[in-house]
C-alpha cells in the first residue's frame, strides 16, 4: 500500500455550510490507512428541505483527486431524499 497525494481539493462553501477537516488541502499526503471521514460537511436552515438543497449544491461543487471518494454516493442519497 501507498500514500496518496491529494492533488485537488476545492470545498464546496456557501452560506448554511459548515466543514470540519484537519487535513484536506491540495498537497496533503493521505497515508491508506485514513480515516475516510476527510470533511464532514454541515448544512443548515430554516427547513429540512432547504438544508438538503444546500447539501446537494455543496457535494456538488466539491472536487478531490487523488484520493478516492464516495461522496458521489452521498450526494444520490440527498437528491433521493429530497425529491
Amino acid at each position: 500500500m501507498h500514500c496518496m497525494n491529494m492533488q485537488v481539493f476545492r470545498s464546496g462553501e456557501g452560506m448554511g455550510i459548515r466543514l470540519d477537516s484537519a487535513s484536506a488541502f491540495a498537497g496533503a499526503i493521505i497515508s491508506p490507512y485514513y480515516d475516510s471521514l476527510l470533511v464532514k460537511v454541515i448544512a443548515s436552515a430554516g427547513t429540512h428541505e432547504r438544508a438538503c438543497n444546500r447539501m446537494s449544491r455543496a457535494l456538488i461543487e466539491f472536487r478531490i483527486r487523488g484520493v478516492k471518494v464516495i461522496s458521489f454516493c452521498h450526494f444520490s442519497f440527498i437528491t433521493d431524499f429530497v425529491m
